[in-house]
């Protein structure tokens, strides 16, 4: 197996749990040339692991996207891994003339893989297995990753912006108040005020954050919880939260990427389930901590 093509998924939580995937994919295959294919912020986060020879981010543009797969072509990949449910990635992997095209054969797929696997019941295994049997088919066996690095200059925009908020030098607890899919998945904002002032009287500078379309919700958090709390939500790209995950000595937060980014960068991490599996999609790390709500109340 000389050149191998892996469809990294869009979202950053489902990116993250395929680390185990592609760090096994570069044990077995210490020689191959392999290449990640996804969304280029989540690139740029995983371009820090040494798994892959090149990470192309995948345009927006219809002309774009045509060139990248004539240029993959040219390159003439012996496997994919499509690790994305879509059809549109089986698809993608077809177009770039991968001659094995490996991932689970739902929505009418398997037309387009040549290893196509049945997909098991969500929740049946954790998302992570199920990305490292499809590596299986490459010989890939399951493989423990490190803490995801972060680069030095995110770094040091992270002890930048602290210092600029006068936080230099202060213990931080991140919140992560905000979820995809609204209120079934989220721990009421109420309880994340409570929370951030507990934090707050225990000594704890406390950064709300999340996505931008979360900056309302982050800012009425912190707003609420006193002046320990600061929001900031929509004001950091994903290596400068990563950054800041990894300069905090707590975060807590509901099922979403910021949870995965934190547990990935290795910061105490505790994670709120709600409508969602946590067998299927718990953050990965050994200092990650799960509640599954279940429809019950959590106290404080």
């Amino acid at each position: 197996m000389e050149r191998v093509l892996v469809r990294i998924p869009n979202w950053l939580g489902d990116a993250l749990l395929a680390r185990p995937l592609l760090h096994a994919l570069r044990r077995a295959h210490p020689r191959a040339s392999i290449r990640g294919v996804g969304p280029k912020p989540i690139l740029e986060l995983l371009a820090s692991d040494p798994v892959a020879d090149a990470w192309e981010g995948w345009p927006e543009r219809s002309d774009a996207r045509a060139a990248l797969i004539a240029r993959l072509r040219a390159w003439r990949p012996d496997a994919a891994l499509v690790l994305p449910p879509s059809f549109s990635s089986a698809w993608f992997a077809w177009r770039a003339g991968a001659r094995v095209r490996i991932g689970y054969g739902h929505e009418g797929r398997s037309l387009l893989l040549t290893g196509a696997l049945p997909r098991p019941a969500r929740g049946e295994r954790h998302l992570s297995d199920e990305y490292l049997e499809l590596g299986r088919i490459l010989g890939v066996a399951a493989c423990t990753p490190p803490a995801l690095a972060v680069g030095s200059a995110a770094m040091e925009e992270a002890r930048a912006l602290l210092r600029a908020r006068g936080l230099a030098g202060e213990r931080i607890a991140i919140v992560g108040p905000g979820a995809i899919y609204g209120p079934a998945k989220r721990w009421e904002s109420e309880r994340f005020v409570a929370l951030a002032s507990a934090l707050a009287r225990d000594g704890f500078r406390v950064l709300a954050c999340g996505a931008p379309s979360e900056r309302a919700l982050c800012a009425e958090v912190a707003s609420r919880a006193g002046s320990g709390a600061l929001a900031l939500a929509g004001e950091t790209g994903l290596a400068l939260q990563a950054a800041l995950c990894a300069s905090a000595a707590l975060a807590v937060c509901n099922d979403s990427g910021l949870a995965h980014l934190a547990a990935a960068v290795g910061t105490p991490t505790v994670v709120i389930f709600g409508s969602t599996s946590s067998a299927w999609s718990a953050p990965l790390g050994p200092r990650v901590r799960v509640v599954q709500r279940a429809c019950r109340e959590v106290a404080v």
